[in-house]
This record gives structure tokens, sequence and C-alpha cells, in this order.
């Protein structure tokens, strides 16, 4: 699905080439420490299906956003996918969460890491997907897509001791992908709507991915860039 580009205001085209170029910068900050973004998680270990990577998800504990990475799925270009969560109570307010609690201690009694969207990545950690997931698969609290499109428009994950470059790329790339996170959560609740009980489709195991579109961003970095120079804008820096 490619980004909606020839609607947006000479303003908005400028911000969105600035996520696009903070997205693109990042990226090949991780991949030139570490050999991609993947690795920046996974840190050189064997990939174990299901597993969380880095353990315990990145947590942005001021922000009330989180992410990890895993695998579980074959057969397409996706070598895994990244998971993004905002810490809300069940009002849909965030929450910033204090010093990590000491061992046996309950983390989450007044709101849970409710899910936003999902990305998936191929083996050279290019994004290659966006896509939603059913309630059962995550657990959280469960959103509508305008009040889930509210926690993404504020969605940003920084100051992770180990993770800069990789927070860096994911905060850019949330900004520039707006539009598209959008169209994948619409369709998610419209699929969800049409059965004849929300509550049952919310649980019904064999609903795992809702929707989804798949990406080009290295195309979409270069449309950007055409768009630019066809209405004769100098790039933000």
């Amino acid at each position: 699905m490619r980004l909606p580009l020839r609607r947006l205001s000479d303003a908005k085209l400028l911000r969105t080439y600035h996520a696009a170029r903070t997205s693109l910068d990042s990226f090949r900050r991780a991949t030139q420490r570490h050999g991609s973004l993947i690795q920046s998680w996974v840190a050189g270990a064997s990939v174990v299906a299901l597993d969380h990577y880095p353990e315990g998800g990145v947590v942005d504990r001021r922000r009330g956003s989180q992410f990890f990475y895993h695998s579980h799925r074959a057969g397409d270009a996706e070598h895994g996918h990244l998971h993004l969560f905002w810490h809300a109570t069940r009002g849909g307010r965030r929450r910033r969460l204090g010093p990590p609690p000491g061992p046996g201690i309950e983390e989450w009694k007044r709101s849970a890491p409710s899910h936003l969207i999902a990305i998936g990545l191929n083996a050279r950690g290019l994004p290659v997907s966006l896509f939603s997931v059913n309630h059962w698969v995550t657990d959280g609290h469960w959103f509508d897509a305008e009040t889930t499109l509210g926690m993404i428009r504020r969605f940003e994950v920084k100051e992770v001791s180990g993770h800069t470059d990789s927070c860096a790329w994911l905060t850019a790339f949330v900004r520039l992908y707006e539009p598209v996170i959008a169209r994948v959560l619409h369709a998610r609740d419209r699929r969800l709507g049409a059965q004849p009980s929300q509550e049952r489709a919310l649980n019904d195991r064999r609903i795992e991915v809702v929707s989804s579109a798949r990406l080009d961003w290295i195309a979409d970095l270069n449309h950007i860039e055409r768009e630019l120079t066809s209405r004769g804008l100098a790039p933000a820096t």
C-alpha cells in the first residue's frame, strides 16, 4: 500500500519527509553498529520461535511505550515482526511507569500494555507489512480504531539504553506510516464489527491476523523525494 502523498499540504509533506529521513538514517546507524535492526534486538542469539527480543522488550517507562521482536510465522517474506504497545488504563489514559518493581510485585495493577499495531520485517530487517491482531493474541485492554490512533500519534520510544537507533527508527517509522496504520485499524474494526458477536470475535482463535497492508519502504522513500521535487520544495533539514 503506497503512502497517500498527493493530498498532503506542503507543510505535511515536509514533515513526512523529515520522518522518512529520520527513519532511514536511524536504520543505517543500526545496521552499521549491529549488522541489522533485528540483530540490535537479538544480539547474535539464535532466534527461537515465540521468544521476545530483547528479553522483556524495549520499554520507555516515562512515555508508556513498549515493543518487542519475535518470529513464529513462515512461508512469506516475513522473518519476524514487532509488536507495539501503549501502557494505558481501561479508559485509554496513558500510564507513565515508575522504576521497575521488585521481585514478586505485580507490574500491571492499574494499566496494561495494550496492542497498537505490528510491523513485519524481512531477513534484512526491512519493513514489509503492517498488520493488526485479534485481542486474544496479546490481551491488554481493547480500544477501537480512533482511540488506538490517538495512542499511535503519541507513541514514542526514547532514552532506552542500548536501543537508541532502533527506537529512533521505530518512532519515525510510525509517524511516517500513520495514514496506512489508520487504514489497517479501520479495516480491523470493520471485519470484527461484521461478526454476530464482537466479544466472541475478539476471542475467536481462528482469527489471528485481522487486517494487513504490504509495504515497500524504500519505494515509499523514493516516492516522497519525487513528490518534493515535483512541487519544487527544498527538503527539510
